[in-house]
């Protein structure tokens, strides 16, 4: 058991010391629009600019992703970034749903 405390332990630091400021630039693949994500060199902390949204967000390295989340009065937009082809998946959940996908470039 001490030994999964230790690795546990260890994953956490070392994920935590790799972290970097990262940037992406997204384009709608319906509409044109932009939207401008940024992860702070905390990890889990980014901020993303999307039409008249524009705030804080949480950020969740994946396998193979990177996920924002911004909650802000009763809506909640996850947005996933694909690193494999750059694309990203945009779900609002609450009184503003949508939808959208594209894809991305990091800057």
């Amino acid at each position: 058991m001490k030994i999964w405390i230790c690795a546990a332990a260890a994953a956490f630091f070392a994920s935590a010391a790799a972290a970097e400021e990262r940037h992406f630039v997204c384009v709608s693949d319906r509409d044109g629009s932009e939207v401008r994500l940024n992860r702070a060199p905390e990890g889990d902390k980014g901020n993303i600019n999307y039409k008249e949204i524009t705030g804080d967000a949480l950020v969740f390295k994946g396998v193979g992703n990177m996920t924002f989340v911004h909650i802000e009065d009763q809506d909640v937009m996850t947005f996933v970034v694909h690193y494999d082809d750059m694309s990203y998946d945009l779900s609002v959940k609450g009184p503003h749903a949508a939808t959208d996908h594209g894809t991305c470039k990091e800057v």
